[in-house]
C-alpha cells in the first residue's frame, strides 16, 4: 500500500481507543468505583470516565468503516487467526506475568482452560465478542450494502439504537417515588418502559454506524464538533454523578457501552477525526502511526500485566482514592508506552511463528 495515499485517520482512531481503554481501566483500578460519588474531585473524574467509556465504541465503529465491503469468501476468515494468535500470545504472557510475579499456582491444565474460557488474559473479554462479530461481519454487510439509499440505510442504524440503546435512558428511573428524583442512588428500583432484551446487541449498532460513515462521512463543522463533544461529555457525566450521587459508583445501563449517551459522543468523536485534512501529513508520520496502530489489540491484552505491576504501588503510595486523580497524567501514560512495547516484542514472535509455519507448509506441499 502506498503510504501516501494512505488516510491516518482509522490508524489514529485506532490509538486513540486503545489509550482510552489505558484510561479508563485508570479507574478501574484506582478505587474510584468504591468510594462515595461526592465533591468537586469526583465529578471531574466521572466527567473523565464519561469520556473515556468511548474505547471499546471506537474500536467497534473503526470495524465497521474499515470492514463495509468484505464479503463471504474464505480469504476474509482466514483474517481471525491472526487475532487469534495475538490473544494466545498475549494470554501466555499474562499467564508467564502470573506464575513469575504474582506467584499463582497453575497448572498446564488450568492455563489451556483459561486460553479457551478467554480468561488467561483478563481484559480478553474484548476477543471473545469480536470473534462472534467477526463471523457475522459478512452477513451484516449483505443487509448493509444492499439496502436501497441513503435514508434506509439511517433507518436501519436508528432500528438499532432503538433496540439496543434506547432503553439505556428509558428504563432506568423509579417513576413510583417523587423523592427518588432528589436522591436516585437511594434505590436501585426502575420501570420498564420499552422492550430491553435487545441491549447486548450494542456491537451490531456500532459496527453499522461505522459502515455509514464509511460510505457517507458525517461532514461537521470543526468547532461545532468540538463543541457538542465537551457539552455531550458534560451531559453524561453530570447524569452519571446525579445518579450515584452520594453513593458509589452505579454500574447503570445509562454508562456501559451500549449506552445511548456513548453511541452519539462515539459518533462525534470518530466523525471529528475522520474529517480532518491528512493531506499534508508527513510521510515517516503516517508511517509511526501505522506501525503503532497495528500494536494496539496486543497492547490492550498486555495492558494488564503492568496495571498489576503499577497500580499497587500507587494504592500504597497514595491512600485517598480523589489524590490519585493526578498520577493519571504519569501512569496512563506509563502503562500506554510499556504495553506498546511488549506488545511490539510479542508482534515479533507472531511474524516468526508465522514465518516458520508457512514454510513448515511449503515443505508438506512439495513432499506431497
Amino acid at each position: 500500500m502506498n503510504l501516501k495515499k494512505r488516510n491516518p485517520a482509522a490508524d489514529i482512531i485506532r490509538i486513540l481507543a486503545f489509550f482510552l481503554v489505558v484510561s479508563v481501566h485508570f479507574f478501574l483500578n484506582n478505587g474510584f468505583y468504591s468510594h462515595t460519588v461526592t465533591g468537586e474531585k469526583m465529578y471531574v473524574m466521572t466527567l473523565m470516565r464519561s469520556f473515556f467509556i468511548i474505547c471499546v465504541p471506537l474500536f467497534l465503529t473503526l470495524s465497521g468503516y474499515l470492514l463495509r465491503r468484505k464479503q463471504l469468501e474464505k480469504n476474509y476468515y482466514v483474517r481471525i487467526t491472526k487475532i487469534i494468535l495475538t490473544y494466545v500470545l498475549a494470554s501466555l504472557m499474562c499467564v508467564i506475568f502470573s506464575v513469575a510475579f504474582l506467584k499463582q499456582d497453575l497448572t498446564i491444565k488450568n492455563i489451556i482452560l483459561s486460553i479457551f474460557d478467554f480468561t488467561a488474559a483478563p481484559y480478553s473479554w474484548y476477543i471473545e465478542m469480536y470473534i462472534g462479530l467477526f463471523l457475522l461481519i459478512p452477513f451484516l454487510n449483505i443487509v448493509y450494502n444492499n439496502l436501497p439509499s441513503q435514508k434506509s440505510k439511517i433507518w436501519l442504524i436508528i432500528t438499532f439504537i432503538i433496540l439496543t440503546s434506547l432503553s439505556t435512558v428509558l428504563n432506568v428511573y423509579d417513576l413510583n417515588s417523587l423523592d427518588w428524583w432528589a436522591l436516585p442512588s437511594s434505590s436501585l428500583s426502575t420501570n420498564k418502559l420499552i422492550p430491553s432484551w435487545w441491549e447486548a446487541f450494542y456491537p451490531i449498532t456500532y459496527y453499522y454506524i461505522g459502515c455509514y460513515l464509511s460510505e457517507y462521512g458525517l461532514k461537521m463543522n470543526k468547532a461545532l464538533n468540538v463543541i457538542l463533544i465537551v457539552f455531550w461529555t458534560i451531559l453524561s457525566g453530570t447524569f452519571c454523578y446525579w445518579r450515584s450521587y452520594n453513593a458509589n459508583f452505579i454500574w447503570g445501563l445509562w454508562c456501559t457501552y451500549g449506552s445511548l449517551f456513548n453511541i452519539v459522543l462515539t459518533t462525534l468523536v470518530f466523525a471529528l477525526i475522520i474529517n480532518i485534512n491528512y493531506d499534508k501529513f508527513p510521510h515517516k508520520l503516517s508511517l509511526f502511526i501505522q506501525k503503532v496502530s497495528g500494536l494496539c489489540l496486543g497492547g490492550y491484552l498486555l495492558s494488564w500485566i503492568f496495571d498489576s505491576i503499577f497500580y499497587p504501588m500507587l494504592l500504597k503510595k497514595v491512600p485517598e482514592v480523589t489524590d490519585r486523580l493526578e498520577y493519571y497524567f504519569i501512569i496512563v501514560p506509563v502503562v500506554f508506552i510499556f504495553s506498546l512495547i511488549l506488545s511490539y516484542f510479542v508482534s515479533l514472535l507472531q511474524s516468526l511463528l508465522e514465518i516458520i509455519y508457512a514454510k513448515c507448509a511449503n515443505l508438506i506441499k512439495r513432499k506431497n
